[in-house]
């Protein structure tokens, strides 16, 4: 029997849920095992997660702004000083080099990783880091979701 190949057996990561006191999170450097790394681990956790239901929030809104401009003008029609309201849509040219654009692509690779981040903190597979990861998603979706517009998003990177 190996015993070099037993030895590292030991630091396979667990393919189940379970509930260790002791984790290391996203990087080897960030391991936790004391009570107040746990609680600031699982505030960062917890944060990153409302960040990226914010991020959505914030890219659809930005996108909304850049597509669309809606103006109303109020126009007199007869003689009798009856006016009607009209709405003219002028729809917003992208441009691949426009502030708007690279915004978008910034904010979009900020979004990405931070989805790539919370499913890796996921597949751990502790619980104690999946309860933050579910719940900063249910309180970013509570504190920014309402202001969404659009039913479906195809552009859903984590969910």
């Amino acid at each position: 029997m190996n015993i070099q190949f037993m030895s590292s057996m030991d630091h396979m990561m667990q393919m189940y849920f379970h509930c260790s006191s002791t984790a290391t999170v996203l990087f080897e450097k960030w391991t936790v095992s004391s009570a107040g790394a746990w609680f600031g681990t699982c505030l960062a956790i917890f944060l990153m997660a409302m960040l990226y239901e914010g991020l959505k929030v914030l890219r659809e809104t930005l996108l909304k702004r850049s597509v669309v401009d809606v103006r109303y003008q109020s126009t007199e029609v007869s003689k009798d000083s009856r006016t009607t309201l009209t709405e003219t849509h002028q729809t917003g040219q992208s441009r691949l080099w426009s502030w708007g654009h690279i915004l978008q692509s910034v904010l979009h690779m900020v979004q990405v990783t931070i989805s790539y981040f919370l499913m890796l903190i996921f597949m751990t597979y502790n619980v104690y880091l999946c309860i933050p990861v579910i719940i900063g998603a249910g309180f970013g979706y509570f504190f920014f979701g309402w202001k969404r517009s659009i039913i479906v998003d195809v552009n859903e990177h984590c969910h």
